[in-house]
């Protein structure tokens, strides 16, 4: 029974890193279209798992990629009312896939957000709105600042 167990253990570890966000949601007749990209790590699923019922509730659809994986190529910043783009920034960069993006979005599309997890102070090389924070354990704190990053998106969408 112990090995039964401990099979059980293992086949959900390894799994769990595979559940994947990416898929649309939210209303079918939205108020406004948000893009979500970000990318596959536990605080980045747990911001992004709490962050989207306070968009569906606002009557947004909203569109889950995961941008290393390729998510972001044919999206348009101008297709959505706003973007969020959150990943993790070793040594304060950007992914070079985001950057590339806003590059073929015009460098400073106005309706984007970036959100990068980073220890230290950094200057991002990225002219829209940018935001940092060291990768939270505590749910009270990454629901808070999921609610934080609803109220930036809101004002994108105004």
């Amino acid at each position: 029974m112990n090995k039964v167990a401990l099979f059980v253990i293992i086949i959900i570890s390894i799994t769990i890193p595979l559940w994947s966000l990416t898929g649309e949601y939210g209303s079918s007749s939205p108020e406004a279209r948000i893009l979500i990209a970000y990318e596959s790590t536990r605080f980045k699923k747990a911001l992004i798992e709490n962050l989207l019922p306070l968009l569906e509730e606002k009557n947004y659809s909203i569109l889950v990629v995961d941008h290393q994986k390729g998510g972001l190529k044919g999206l348009s910043a101008s297709d959505f009312d706003a973007v969020f783009i959150t990943n993790s920034g070793a040594t304060a960069k950007v992914r070079p896939q985001v950057l590339d993006w806003l590059d073929a979005n015009g460098t400073n599309p106005s309706n984007v957000l970036v959100h990068t997890t980073q220890r230290t102070v950094w200057t991002p090389p990225v002219e829209v709105d940018s935001v940092t924070s060291a990768s939270l354990n505590k749910k009270k704190d990454i629901a808070g600042m999921a609610s934080d990053f609803s109220n930036s998106i809101e004002k994108l969408v105004r």
